[in-house]
């Protein structure tokens, strides 16, 4: 994110809301008073602002001037006003505005950064727009680049669903009704067949006035329905990010599901789950798979030396340093107080002994910094590893505890592999 402006001629609401700002984003707000002056820094600062926040009547631009001089440089803008008529609020949403926020509002602020924060995440978020009207596409296209969407666009259904099995990403498809080859409805039908509704949303588009449109819509499927010509920007803004929304809690829910809370890592429910089926295809397609355990030598010591809070930043360090050496492919998870399990696809016998002999040599000589980073120590690991082909994965987990444990008695800090 790079610098924040705020123009705004209030001596008193400007400071309360340049605090705020910089508090919660933490950088710099560069606060103007005027049009000319907001001329001036954006002259001097070309590029250098992400987001703005403006005042709609300046004493030398009464006419909301400053918006189309700050959306015109692909600033994206929001607006305080101390009043909202509804000739005033088309005239704003016209200037491809983010957002208004009313000033009398006691929340305006909480509003204003809850709307900016949510505009950051929309930069991670992939819309799909499918409708056979070009021009439209490119319109709802422009409002969602508005919100800072990344947008990729479809002809028809068939289109559409090519782009979803290449783009899985993609958390909301917005989709017209009237198209050739396949109408909007069927098109739900089929995304559903594929996707549910906790893997994305959709919302449908007619220009019928059939009001049984919106029904057939929701019944095969979408989350939501708009009539394309008589929806306001800001009720678009709204179902839009609303969906998103939804989708990323969802995520989120499962995501808190399956991982440790302390480290981040995966948590032994998703180490069987995914286990299971990497195993099941190791079997299936004649896939070497290794299965390894580690554990933090002598911990209680630490907990008993330093406290649980320094042994906790030893846990969060040595299960960093497995997820930065594991591959994307791999699973490693945190089976419980200082013990981690790993699973590792097409890795054989000679590479699982120099990769963990590697991993225990690089955990061994990391320090590990506590005490705002004023102190540090090291730690070691003991590593059990099971290559050999076992009739389940419980099995393959089984003998490599065994071999951690033979770690142990010779001595930690050291390997030792089944074969």
């Amino acid at each position: 994110m790079k610098q924040l402006l705020l123009v705004e001629d209030s001596v008193m609401f400007g400071r309360l809301t340049k605090a705020r700002l910089e508090a919660e984003f933490d950088r710099p707000v560069y606060w103007t008073k005027s049009y000319a002056e907001t001329v001036k820094i954006l002259d001097l600062a070309d590029n250098n602002f992400s987001m703005a926040l403006l005042d709609l009547n300046l004493p030398d631009a009464p006419n909301g001037e400053v918006i189309d001089q700050v959306v015109g440089r692909g600033i994206t803008s929001f607006v305080f006003t101390s009043n909202m008529s509804n000739s005033l609020r088309d005239q704003v949403w016209s200037k491809k505005v983010a957002d208004y926020i009313l000033k009398d509002d006691p929340n305006s602020l909480d509003y204003i950064i809850t709307a900016m924060k949510r505009l950051q995440k929309n930069e991670d978020s992939l819309i799909l727009l499918v409708d056979d009207s070009r021009l439209y596409r490119t319109n709802l296209a422009e409002l969602l680049y508005v919100q800072k969407f990344r947008v990729v666009a479809a002809r028809n259904g068939p289109e559409a669903l090519e782009i979803l099995q290449k783009h899985p990403e993609i958390k909301l498809v917005i989709t017209d009704y009237n198209m050739p080859q396949m109408d909007g409805c069927l098109l739900c039908q089929m995304i559903r067949a594929e996707f549910t509704q906790e893997d994305l949303a959709i919302i449908g588009l007619s220009s019928e006035e059939d009001k049984g449109i919106g029904a057939r819509f929701i019944k095969s499927g979408a989350n939501d329905f708009i009539t394309k010509d008589s929806f306001l920007v800001e009720e678009f803004y709204c179902r839009v990010n609303q969906c998103v929304e939804n989708i990323d809690l969802i995520r989120q829910i499962k995501e808190s599901a399956v991982r440790d809370f302390l480290t981040g890592l995966y948590n032994r429910r998703y180490f069987f789950n995914g286990g299971e089926m990497l195993f099941a295809s190791s079997i299936r397609d004649q896939i070497d798979l290794v299965c390894a355990m580690v554990d933090i030598d002598l911990f209680k010591r630490v907990n008993d030396t330093y406290g649980h809070d320094v042994g906790d930043l030893v846990i969060q360090q040595v299960a960093a340093l497995l997820q930065n050496r594991i591959r994307a492919t791999d699973i490693v998870a945190r089976f419980g107080g200082e013990e981690f399990c790993i699973l590792a696809v097409n890795m054989g016998i000679s590479e699982a002994k120099v990769v963990f002999d590697d991993i225990r040599r690089m955990i061994a000589n990391t320090p590990i910094l506590y005490d705002n980073q004023q102190k540090s120590l090291h730690v070691s690991v003991s590593i059990g590893v099971c290559v050999e082909r076992t009739e389940s994965l419980e099995q393959m987990i089984k003998v490599a505890d065994d071999f951690l444990y033979k770690a142990k008695k010779s001595g930690r800090n050291c390997i030792r592999v089944s074969f």
